[in-house]
């Protein structure tokens, strides 16, 4: 998995095209920043963003909850300059979705993914993707940030406690804390 100062690396890539790199670091900014999955980017609509309460709406999916997520600081005016500038460039057909692609249409799931794809030269020997990106920001949220479990598990919209746990790590020192407390011999 990757450390929050990896994940950052992916927002100072070089753009050929100054809207394209906006589009980009929202997207990338949502994956780092919140956790969410490439189908719920490319579900995102510009009515879920409220920069007022500093929020973005999440709709519920068949596999994770509905959710409200609040922005990171840094993102208030990235989102802003993205959709009252490039994504105005960018769009080409009648729509509400928030993310564009190059060709001003919806983004999808595989032109996330491909998007992502093209972030491979900063990790050449590791599997970058929106699925490790997810997994690494939630194991981030419990290790490094010590977010409390059950947030974590509203913040990813994961349906069951179990799923989130499992990115948990417990250090050398607390597991031998642990054995030497509810061992037999210990």
């Amino acid at each position: 998995l990757f450390t929050s100062q990896e994940m950052e690396l992916l927002m100072e890539r070089e753009e050929r095209y100054p809207a394209l790199k906006l589009k980009n670091q929202v997207l990338i900014s949502l994956l780092i920043y919140q956790a969410l999955t490439a189908g719920e980017i490319a579900e995102l609509k510009v009515g879920h963003i409220d920069l007022d309460k500093g929020t973005v709406y999440v709709k519920e999916s068949r596999a994770l909850a509905k959710r409200h997520l609040e922005l990171q600081p840094k993102q208030y005016r990235l989102i802003d300059r993205y959709i009252q500038e490039s994504r105005k460039e960018l769009i080409t057909v009648e729509t509400d979705k928030l993310v564009l692609g190059k060709l001003g249409t919806p983004i999808t799931t595989d032109d996330i993914n491909y998007i992502v794809y093209t972030f491979k030269p900063l990790f050449p020997d590791r599997n970058l993707n929106p699925k490790t990106i997810r997994q690494s920001v939630i194991a981030n949220w419990l290790n490094e940030k010590k977010i409390p479990l059950e947030q974590v598990q509203l913040m990813t919209g994961q349906k069951w406690i179990s799923t989130t746990a499992k990115y948990r790590q417990t250090s050398v020192e607390e597991q031998r804390t642990l054995i030497n407390k509810f061992h037999p011999m210990g």
